[in-house]
C-alpha cells in the first residue's frame, strides 16, 4: 500500500505540480484528504465567508502512473473512503439555491459516526461516501474547484465505495488527484455535502491504450454513469444525454436513432451539484446494464 499524505495538497491541476509518487497498474494507493475549507472550520464560531476562496477545495496528490499518456483512459478501482474526523456544513450569502434566504454567515459542526452522521439526536443520515473531486491533470492549468472534462470537483456521488472510474489522460502520467470527501450529499447538493477529511483507497486497475472517452465514466455492477458540466443544466443535461446515446450506440452497435430512444426509455438524468457556486453545473446519466440481453453493456 502507497500513503500519501495529506500535507501533499494543492488547489491546481497543474502539469507543472510534481508527482508525490510513482505508481503502477496493479498498485493500490491511500489519499488522506483534507476537508474543502483546509482544515480552517474547527468549530461552529468560525464561518466560512472569511476564508480565502484560492485555500479552498484542497487536493491532494498528484501521483504519476507508470504507462499513462495523452490519449489513454485511466481505470482505478475505489476500495474504501473512510472519513475522518467530524462534518461541516456551511452557509455563505450568495451561494446555493436558497441563497436568497440566507443573510448571515452560518456553520453547522455534526459528528460522524458508525457510517452515519449525527444532524441531532433526533435527525440521523445513513452515509454514502463519495469523492468530490478526483481528476487526472489537463493541459495547462485548472483550480480544483472546477469541474471539467478531466474531472475535477464532480460532485458525483456515484463516485463512491466499488466504482471504477474512467478519466481520459491528457498529460504523461496522467498525474491523478483527489479530495473534496463527502462523508454523505443529497443528490444535486443544494447547497453542501457533509464536508469532511477522509482516507480514500484506490486500485490502478489498468491503462486502456489510445481509446478516447469525453469525459468521466463511472461502473458499478449494475449502471454505468457517464457524467458532463456546463453553464446551465438545460445544456449539461444535453450532453450528457448525447454522451449516452453516443456509448449506447457504439457498445450496441445500433443507430443513433435508435439509441436515442433506448437512453430516452432506459436512462436516468441526475444532478450531481447546481449549489450556484459560480462555476459549472455537474449532472451525470445513468444506464443499467441490464438492458441487453447479450451482455455486450457488462464491459468497457
Amino acid at each position: 500500500m502507497i500513503r500519501i499524505s495529506k500535507k501533499h495538497h494543492t488547489y491546481k491541476f497543474d502539469i507543472n505540480n510534481k508527482p508525490i509518487a510513482t505508481v503502477s497498474a496493479g498498485d493500490k494507493v491511500l489519499f488522506e484528504t483534507i476537508d474543502c475549507w483546509s482544515g480552517n472550520i474547527k468549530k461552529e464560531e468560525d464561518l466560512a465567508d472569511f476564508l480565502d476562496p484560492s485555500t479552498q477545495n484542497p487536493n491532494t496528490g498528484p501521483i504519476f502512473i507508470k504507462g499513462a499518456e495523452p490519449g489513454d483512459i485511466l481505470v482505478i478501482k475505489i476500495l474504501d473512503i473512510l472519513p475522518v474526523g467530524d462534518g461541516i456544513l456551511c452557509l455563505v450569502p450568495n451561494e446555493g439555491k436558497l441563497r436568497q434566504y440566507v443573510k448571515a454567515p452560518f456553520t453547522r459542526i455534526v459528528k460522524i459516526e458508525n457510517g452515519k452522521t449525527i444532524f441531532d439526536k433526533d435527525l440521523i443520515i445513513n452515509n454514502k461516501p463519495h469523492v468530490g473531486t478526483i481528476g487526472t491533470t489537463p493541459l495547462g492549468r485548472m483550480p480544483t474547484g472546477i469541474v471539467g472534462e478531466h474531472g475535477g470537483n464532480i460532485d458525483c456521488p456515484e463516485a463512491t465505495i466499488g466504482a471504477t472510474l474512467y478519466l481520459p489522460v491528457y498529460t504523461k502520467g496522467a498525474l491523478l488527484q483527489m479530495g473534496d470527501v463527502h462523508a454523505h450529499m443529497g443528490e444535486g447538493e443544494i447547497v453542501t455535502g457533509v464536508e469532511c477529511g477522509a482516507e480514500v483507497t484506490i486500485e490502478i486497475l489498468k491503462i486502456i491504450k489510445g481509446r478516447f472517452i469525453p469525459a468521466p465514466m463511472i461502473e458499478d455492477e449494475e449502471y454505468w454513469y457517464i457524467l458532463a458540466n456546463a453553464t446551465t443544466q438545460k445544456e449539461a443535461n444535453r450532453i450528457a444525454a448525447k454522451r449516452m446515446a453516443d456509448f449506447l450506440s457504439l457498445k450496441l452497435d445500433i443507430p443513433l436513432e435508435d439509441s436515442y430512444l433506448l437512453a430516452s426509455i432506459s436512462a436516468n438524468l441526475r444532478v450531481g451539484q447546481d449549489a450556484e457556486a459560480g462555476y459549472n453545473v455537474s449532472v451525470y446519466i445513468q444506464c443499467p446494464k441490464y438492458i441487453d440481453k447479450k451482455g455486450r453493456l457488462n464491459e468497457f
